[in-house]
């Protein structure tokens, strides 16, 4: 992994800091303070909760004795790996037909900015803008949509970040190994168009693209917990997908017939398969991610522990008979 970027300049002019930049799994979220925002902040806490992410909410921290912005907001912006705003005005409190734009929120929306942060702002349909930040793309909401798009948004932050964190390690069992080989698979050799592209569709959650008569996303998550392993295949078979709708939709118009019938071929060897600890309930983790996923377009799927490698390097053992 890189090395972290510590920040070097404070920007109202005190010592230097010596916060590393995304050094930490969490998440900053800027809103205003107003009860009539709870809704929002309490699904973006769960749904970064349900991703193993810390939702920071300046506001609803207490810092006595310590200088607020420094510890409430700068440093917390600096080492969030991404950010969220929520740029929607405030009711007035004595006319309630007059809406007020937060400048707190406008203030660390700017942070972000001159940090260059990943930012994921949110703005209500129907609700207007102040004229600075007008022009910068929002996404827009109503309190039907609001969940659906920021799910799909915090993913996409996540991906853009790099933060599935902690990378997959290399198969180097001798189990794992030997299973591969059962399988005819073989990491596949990078370098044209087709292979980069598939690596890249899961590499950013720790994937390997094996090769053989079947195409295999492997993820060695052994060393991962439940909820990351549900996470990362949840987002792998939703790259999976949209790579799918795109060429359905966009990419067929610009082949031929001939080279249509080899894309569809290759579809048909796609698959996914992810080793996880025995202490893994796969059952759960299965059951979960199906429900997550049961409206998208995948290729199958399926979660092996060290048991499921032995039975399988087993049975070829049978096979060889006795000698």
């Amino acid at each position: 992994m890189a090395e972290a970027k510590i920040n070097e300049g404070c920007i109202i002019g005190l010592p230097t800091c010596g916060y590393a930049f995304s050094s930490s799994r969490m998440c900053f979220i800027a809103a205003p303070s107003d009860d009539e925002f709870c809704l929002e902040i309490d699904i973006l806490q769960n749904l970064l909760a349900a991703k193993d992410y810390e939702a920071y909410v300046a506001v609803q921290k207490v810092d006595p004795a310590k200088l607020a912005f420094c510890t409430k907001i700068c440093s917390k912006i600096i080492t969030s790996q991404f950010c969220i705003v929520i740029l929607n005005s405030s009711q007035h409190r004595d006319h309630r037909d007059v809406r007020i734009p937060n400048p707190n929120v406008h203030l660390e929306y700017g942070l972000m900015m001159a940090f260059k942060k990943h930012i994921i702002p949110f703005q209500r349909e129907g609700d207007g803008l102040a004229f600075n930040i007008r022009p910068l793309d929002t996404i827009m909401y109503t309190n039907s949509t609001f969940k659906a798009k920021a799910d799909t948004a915090i993913d996409s932050a996540i991906l853009a970040s790099g933060t599935t964190s902690r990378p997959s390690r290399s198969i180097s069992s001798e189990s794992l190994l030997r299973y591969i080989a059962i399988r005819g698979l073989r990491v596949s050799p990078l370098g044209t168009n087709d292979a980069d592209a598939l690596y890249r569709v899961g590499s950013p959650m720790g994937f390997l693209l094996l090769d053989g008569v079947e195409i295999v996303w492997f993820g060695p998550f052994d060393h991962e917990p439940a909820k990351e392993v549900a996470f990362r295949l949840k987002l792998l078979l939703q790259n999976v997908h949209n790579m799918k709708g795109v060429f359905e939709k966009e990419t067929v118009r610009t082949l031929s017939a001939e080279q249509v019938e080899f894309y569809r071929r290759l579809w048909a060897r796609l698959k996914i398969e992810v080793f996880v600890s025995s202490e893994v309930d796969k059952k759960k983790v299965e059951d979960r991610v199906s429900e997550l996923t049961r409206d998208l377009e995948t290729p199958p799927w399926v979660l092996l522990n060290e048991a499921d490698i032995q039975r399988r390097i087993a049975k070829e053992y049978e096979n060889i008979g006795e000698i």
